[in-house]
């Protein structure tokens, strides 16, 4: 009887065997393959750690109600059990890494808990230091306060951080102390159930509150402590750059290199954001692994370069630690630099990873090296897991990791070396184009799926302008951009930005031709998240396991876009303070209401739908018929009355099925099968309707946020 070797599973599966008939051999056959496929992926579990530790950590964050910290705290004894388990069983560690990751969250939630403001204070005098400073273009600024005191905020509801927008600051620094007199609103809360939590997002950076200054800030000149003097330095740092690089380029293309080198992206227009976006060059004005790699990895190949001019250091040194040891540290101040948040400190340390691995002798691009990075930051910060920058940037490089490994073990044809120079030197050409055309093709790929998830978007000519564009940045922007840095303090920078001014321009070049083609502003509904997560898994599948195994996740992704596209959108979409109202036409386009009020949710509804027309070209669509302060609709399976409260109090319930007002209805309107008024909204957020038939069901953004510590209740006025 023929057996099952473990090096068939990457080719045909049973070698030598003929198909049995009889279900016995072919049952043991079965077992025999699965065995051999199970003992290929020895040695390979560590690539699947932040897999399964992610895991956990989507299970925290999904949680309808918060857990315990004494529920956690139990955790560490089976967690404990599994890993020692996993000396010997794999698949107890795996285990254990979920609890984990599961625990880990709960822990930084703990480390990082605020109280939340529950309502709006009109005035408010708030005083503390400033713990960052975020410039918006032009004259606003966003400061994030560390509250010594804020007056007529009930002290349960005192958060640590608050987030103020001003006009009144342009020259705040990191320590700064000030005080002012602020209104203070509450966090925002989803744009529509499901949708992305922005509160959330600003409860894991300990804020608990939003605002803007009511009067301008006043400075006092006190000591600054000491966690932020080092911010402190790198944001003066960041100014004087910034002011010598957009003199030496004025202008848009100046905004653009002064992103790519300290990372401030306000001044760039929002017609060059959006061509950037609609091509798929976006990455390169946000400081991330492109641009880390491109600095350290120029940084260690120039250092190796100018050391093997010395045969005596060449021959005797390891030169090669040496330029590692170099591009860490050049690496690292580009990062305190930069100070773009996660996404820049997630690209230093996937980088530094791999220097650390030239130091110990490993191969410096591997996928066990991207899972510890991936380990390292899900330790410190397990909420980056849920960020689409987190996702994105991962599954890039896992991508890229895994085709590599695939293409540098693919046959290797003898026929090449048997060619003349002339031929020999074409096929190298050719292989290397279509290798760069292929890893950007698969990194493309496998980054659109959180794209398309979390902004709707897509970038079909994205291969192409990666291909064309990238060189430019590779070998003509970043080398001129550092050479203009070092050359800064002697005041020589100019020509060195010149040169960074010319590979911009044709990189703008290139992405404004790209997104002005047929069909390259991709704008496609968001799938389901049961979707998402199967394409994930499928991902998964095809760059992490070995041998034909892997080809199960081609069926997987086949499955999720399937799932992922069947989804059934709401047909009533109500923004949180009822400011407007959207509803579903038989094309599947949301038609608004409105055409000014609600407009960021407004925006978020068209986008997350596929639409990229404007809210005046969504509301001019038939669907609402509005006079005297209401607006029917009959596009939904249910007639729709939309009541804006009238200046007299005088009004007659409208005789529709269901009724939406941006006002207290109180008990006004009860033969409507369903009434949703302002305190509904209020109270739970975004409200979206779904019909079927005769039967309307309501979901709600607090309702699928569930009860937890980012979600407040709302009261109706501050204590006193």
């Amino acid at each position: 009887m023929a057996t099952l070797q473990p090096d068939s599973i990457g080719g045909r599966g049973f070698k030598g065997a003929v198909f049995p008939f009889d279900a016995v051999t072919f049952l043991e056959r079965a077992i025999n393959y699965l065995r051999a496929a199970y003992a290929l992926q020895f040695g390979r579990f560590v690539v699947w750690a932040p897999v399964f530790l992610s895991v956990g950590i989507w299970i925290y964050f999904n949680l309808p109600n918060e857990p315990s910290v004494i529920a956690i705290a139990v955790l560490a004894v089976p967690i404990a059990v599994l890993f020692w388990l996993g000396r010997q069983y794999s698949i107890a560690l795996l285990i254990g890494l979920v609890l984990l990751g599961f625990g880990l969250s709960k822990a930084r939630q703990e480390i990082v808990a605020t109280p939340l403001l529950r309502a709006t204070v009109s005035s408010s005098e708030i005083s503390g230091f400033i713990a960052d400073a975020d410039n918006r273009g032009g004259k606003k600024r966003v400061l994030v306060i560390e509250l010594e005191g804020a007056t007529n905020v009930p002290v349960d509801e005192m958060p640590s951080r608050v987030r103020i927008s001003t006009f009144d600051a342009p020259t705040a620094l990191i320590g700064d102390y000030v005080h002012f007199t602020a209104r203070l609103t509450p966090l925002p809360t989803p744009v529509m159930p499901g949708g992305f939590d922005y509160g959330r997002d600003l409860y894991f950076q300990s804020i608990g509150a939003m605002g803007s200054n009511i009067s301008p800030p006043i400075f006092e000149d006190r000591p600054v402590p000491w966690k932020f003097v080092e911010r402190r330095f790198f944001h003066k740092l960041r100014s004087v750059m910034g002011a010598r690089i957009t003199a030496a380029i004025p202008g848009p293309i100046g905004a653009f290199a002064n992103s790519i080198v300290t990372g401030e992206r306000a001044a760039i227009p929002a017609e060059m954001n959006t061509s950037l976006q609609i091509s798929g060059l976006a990455h390169i004005i946000s400081i991330s692994g492109l641009h880390m790699s491109l600095v350290a990895g120029g940084v260690f190949w120039v250092m190796r370069a100018f050391l093997a001019l010395f045969p005596a250091l060449a021959l005797n040194y390891p030169i090669k630690k040496w330029s590692a040891v170099a591009a860490l540290i050049v690496g690292f101040i580009y990062m305190l630099l930069a100070d773009s948040g996660s996404a820049t400190e997630r690209s230093y340390i996937m980088i530094a990873v791999m220097f650390f691995a030239i130091l110990v002798d490993r191969p410096a691009v591997s996928m066990r090296n991207i899972a510890l990075a991936a380990l390292i930051i899900l330790a410190f910060n397990p909420e980056e897991t849920v960020r689409a920058s987190f996702q994105m940037s991962f599954l890039a490089v896992m991508g890229i990791v895994a085709f590599f490994e695939y293409w540098n073990n693919r046959p290797v044809d003898m026929k090449v070396h048997e060619a003349s120079r002339s031929s020999r030197f074409a096929s190298y050409g050719l292989k290397l184009f279509a290798g760069s055309m292929l890893t950007t093709i698969v990194a493309g790929g496998l980054s659109s799926i959180a794209a398309v998830y979390h902004f709707g978007r897509l970038s079909p000519y994205g291969s192409v302008s990666n291909a064309l564009a990238l060189p430019i940045a590779d070998l003509i922007v970043m080398p001129a951009a550092m050479l203009g840095v070092l050359l800064m303090p002697f005041g020589l920078e100019y020509w060195p930005f010149k040169l960074v001014e010319i590979g911009l321009q044709a990189t703008m070049w290139i992405s404004d031709s790209i997104a002005a083609w047929p069909y390259a502003n991709g704008m496609v509904p968001q799938p389901s998240l049961l979707g998402v997560s199967i394409m994930v898994a499928g991902t998964l599948i095809i760059c992490l396991v070995l041998g034909a195994f892997r080809w199960l996740g081609v069926g997987l992704l086949v499955v999720g876009i399937y799932l992922g596209m069947a989804t059934q959108p709401a047909n009533i979409l109500i923004e949180d303070r009822a400011g407007n109202v959207a509803v579903r036409d038989e094309v599947g386009n949301y038609v608004l209401a409105d055409a000014s009020k609600g407009k960021f949710a407004a925006e978020k509804w068209l986008q997350s739908n596929g639409q990229v027309e404007t809210m005046e070209a969504s509301t001019a669509r038939r669907g609402w018929t509005c006079a005297e302060g209401m607006c029917f609709s009959d596009l939904a399976p249910m007639s729709v009355a939309y009541v804006h409260e009238p200046a007299d109090g005088e009004w007659e319930c409208p005789p529709t099925d269901i009724i939406i007002a941006d006002f207290p209805l109180r008990e006004k309107c009860a033969e409507a099968k369903l009434k949703i008024d302002r305190f509904d909204v209020w109270r739970f957020g975004a409200h979206a309707i779904y019909i079927d038939g005769n039967v309307a069901r309501v979901k709600t953004a607090k309702g699928e946020q569930g009860d937890r510590p980012w979600v407040f209740e709302p009261r109706s006025k501050a204590k006193s």
